[in-house]
């Protein structure tokens, strides 16, 4: 999955130097309320529902979780945060979205700031 790789590749370039606690904390609070996790819940439980509908399988799974470590070790490495937990999620979803040609506005703007270099968070 060539776009996985290159977001990856954006998230490793990302400078971290940014990153201290007032800003973690803004950052995580940010995602934590509407509208972007309102937005984030709606999309998951949209692709949760594709699942059962499509064919998803346990290669799908295994690979869905090798980049969300992948993903989750970038961060740590970086900046030991809960932040982590969060960006792995994003990889997962934009991973299932791919593997279930899952198309949502909102979630080409998660796409787009990862491939800007940004954590997203807030309105995106």
């Amino acid at each position: 999955m060539d776009l996985m790789n290159e977001l990856l590749n954006c998230l490793n370039s990302i400078n971290y130097d940014i990153f201290d606690e007032d800003y973690l904390n803004e950052l995580l609070d940010s995602r934590d309320s509407a509208p972007f996790d309102t937005e984030w819940c709606r999309v998951d439980e949209e692709i949760k529902a594709l699942k059962h509908t499509k064919s998803y399988t346990g290669g799908n799974e295994e690979e869905q979780g090798k980049i969300r470590e992948k993903a989750f070790m970038i961060i740590e490495e970086n900046i030991e945060s809960e932040l982590s937990e969060y960006v792995s999620d994003d990889f997962g979803l934009i991973y299932d979205s791919l593997v279930l040609n899952y198309k949502d506005e909102w979630l080409n703007k998660l796409i787009t700031a990862y491939k800007n270099k940004k954590i997203p968070a807030g309105e995106i």
